[in-house]
């Protein structure tokens, strides 16, 4: 249904927007006039000028299909008690962005805008910034309480960036309501560090005349700062937690623990605390069945945990703020029955399992080489290749030689890692770091720690660094081909002398053992400057290549490797394996895991039909519409999430580049 113009109006917008017309957005060479004729096209005819920046025509697209009329005059308003709610149930959030937000009213004074905070929703929870401004934004509910969704009020940067999950800035007549087009505005989605969920959006948003092209970035450092203060509460959670539950590990000593944290994630655990979890949840998978408690209020977790496990008793652990995590402990006696049953199923399973295939029996009865017994669970090595790697590694680990791991995503890097900080012998911690997301300006403070006091808003106690917790154990890079050149010449400073000082504090030595990997060709790197060839020679006093999934000969190992540990009663017959081992397997190791946990969901009586395994190998290739529009749009989450870092993307969705460039609409840079 097309929307009839007014006239009168357009003649209005037309001589408000004559003084900023020469203003180009995102390069799209079309200025604010130009812009407003194609506006006035879509409304009366829904035709939408190819010049438009992509953004702003899909947006525009998305708001005629939410119905939101053009004469809209302001965004709806919800009432103060779930404006309330709403601050309470993002208050993490909130005491994330303060800092940003208070400095924000000194420096966007000058620039007559306001920074804006909101929930997943377009809500918004809180601003602040130049008060001229902000009784202006009134007009149309930019404040306390409007809902800016594309939903709500049409085109504008906070719905944008919610629906596109990247960063946009809309300015002036890009936006869809007539009396929303007097604003620019440029907003960032915020998500939660530890899974990537959408959190809320940070927007910078002032009249259409102040338009500054560089607010997009001013949006998206503060949204980094946010993420970064989320992360290291986050740490600064999980040490408390441990630290509690070290304590009093005293009066435990006979029961098994599980630590939790807020979100549900296990911090700690018992061999025989996950067997119990396991048995009254059918198994640990991929994620925690804990993990549910994420979005479960803090004062119902007492009622929800006993449903988990009746037979524990649970410490919940607080902070000033709110609840933080939780111990739950499976006393002595109250295990003994979990424990007998367990031990009598197991005993069945395994009289079953004798007599049910005698080649998985020999199988499963072949003697394994010495040298990888202490293997970690989560790596195979029946390859000769790939038994070599393991053995060079193992004896550079002994020998504390820096090793550098390389090999295409998805090969098992940071398993093969974890395994060296094993055989290492070493009693210290294994601390992975990853490269490529570690932000420049807090390259110092990450990893070497700060004093109490150091700068506004330190942690009173300070923090000990990645490098610090790492003492006595095994410092992991990973993505090391995808480090600043900043960060760089931070690493070379240390591998001089071992030598860390913390942001206001005092020298201290650290014994370290440094392991680092790539998926990047890091000779390409040094022959564009992105790499310095002095630190690659001190990292790869052993160098080894993961060989890809395609080009590895136990293939059926990997397969019931897996397969056990996603679920241990779940059969694949050796058919099934020969027309797996046939796919080529892009991701490798880590896309054959998801591809056997759908597997399993689809197994009958613990065993995968032929019918139903091929119908799912051919589901994990095909791109059906719906399917590719949601890939596409993860993808384009942790994209936003990564602040445009392709290389960081694709490592943790576990995808190739190419993959990225594809979704991105981009081609490769040569």
């Amino acid at each position: 249904m097309r929307q009839a113009l007014p006239r009168i109006q357009v003649n209005d917008r037309r001589a408000r927007h004559e003084r900023s017309s020469t203003f180009h957005v995102g390069g799209a060479g079309m200025d604010q006039r130009e812009v407003l004729a194609a506006w006035e096209k879509f409304v009366e005819r829904g035709a939408l000028s190819s010049d438009l920046r992509s953004s702003v025509a899909a947006s525009w697209q998305r708001s005629r299909n939410h119905h939101v009329t053009v004469d809209r005059a302001r965004a709806p308003l919800v009432a103060d008690a779930e404006l309330f709610r709403h601050r309470s149930k993002y208050a993490s959030l909130r005491h994330a962005a303060r800092c940003a937000l208070e400095n924000s009213k000194t420096f966007l004074r000058d620039a007559n805008s306001i920074m804006i905070l909101t929930d997943p929703s377009g809500l918004i929870i809180d601003t602040q910034g130049d008060d001229r401004v902000i009784d202006a934004g009134r007009a149309v509910h930019l404040e306390h309480g409007g809902r800016w969704s594309e939903a709500d009020i049409g085109t504008n940067a906070i719905g944008a960036a919610i629906a596109e999950s990247k960063p946009v800035q809309i300015h002036g007549t890009e936006h869809f309501c007539s009396e929303v087009q007097r604003w620019t505005c440029a907003a960032v989605p915020v998500h939660d560090p530890t899974d990537g969920e959408l959190l809320g959006v940070v927007d910078i948003s002032g009249p259409a005349s102040t338009f500054n092209p560089q607010s997009l970035a001013l949006a998206v450092a503060v949204g980094h700062h946010v993420e970064s203060v989320l992360a290291q509460s986050v740490r600064q959670e999980h040490e408390e937690l441990l630290c509690r539950f070290l304590g009093r590990r005293s009066q435990w000593a006979n029961d098994e623990c599980i630590v939790l944290d807020r979100r549900g994630m296990i911090l700690h655990a018992t061999e025989r605390a996950l067997n119990a979890l396991q048995h009254d949840r059918h198994g640990i998978h991929n994620d925690a069945p804990t993990r549910f408690l994420k979005t479960v209020p803090f004062d119902e977790w007492p009622s929800r945990l006993k449903e988990l496990l009746p037979n524990a008793s649970f410490n919940f652990v607080e902070n000033e703020r709110s609840g933080i995590g939780a111990i739950v402990v499976l006393h002595a006696r109250r295990r003994q029955l979990i424990t007998h049953r367990d031990v009598q199923k197991s005993r069945s399973e395994s009289d079953g399992r004798e007599t049910a295939s005698s080649s998985s029996a020999r199988k499963d009865s072949k003697p394994e080489p010495r040298s990888l017994q202490s293997m970690a669970a989560g790596f195979v090595a029946d390859d000769p290749a790939v038994r070599a790697i393991v053995r060079q590694v193992e004896t550079a680990a002994a020998r504390k030689m820096p090793i550098l791991i390389r090999g295409e995503t998805g090969t098992g890097k940071e398993q093969l890692a974890r395994h060296a900080h094993m055989a290492s012998g070493r009693t210290g911690a294994f601390v992975p770091v990853n490269c490529a997301a570690l932000p420049e300006s807090l390259i110092e403070s990450e990893l070497f720690g700060y004093a109490a006091g150091a700068f506004t808003g330190a942690r009173r106690g300070g923090a000990i660094g990645l490098v610090k917790e790492a003492d006595g154990g095994t410092l992991f890079l990973d993505e090391i081909g995808d480090m600043p050149v900043a960060l760089q010449a931070v690493l070379l400073r240390l591998l001089d002398d071992w030598t860390v000082r913390p942001v206001g504090g005092v020298r201290s030595k650290v014994d370290v053992f440094l392991i680092s990997a790539t998926n990047a060709r890091l000779d390409k790197a040094i022959a564009e400057a992105r790499f310095r060839s002095d630190l690659l020679y001190r990292l790869n006093t052993l160098e080894v290549n993961l060989p890809p999934l395609r080009d590895r000969n136990d293939f059926d190992a990997i397969v019931r490797h897996l397969l056990n540990a996603i679920d241990p009663n779940c059969e694949i017959t050796r058919t099934d394996i020969a027309h797996l081992a046939a796919r080529p397997w892009p991701g490798n190791v880590r896309e054959l895991r998801n591809v056997l946990a759908r597997f399993t969901l689809a197994a009958a009586d613990g065993s995968i039909n032929e019918a139903s395994a091929e119908s799912i190998v051919q589901h994990s290739g095909a791109e059906s519409g719906s399917l590719h529009d949601i890939h596409r749009a993860r993808i384009l989450v942790v994209y936003a999430e990564t602040a445009g870092n392709v290389s960081e993307t694709a490592r943790r969705l576990g995808v190739s580049r190419n993959t990225i460039y594809r979704a991105l609409g981009q081609k490769k840079p040569e």
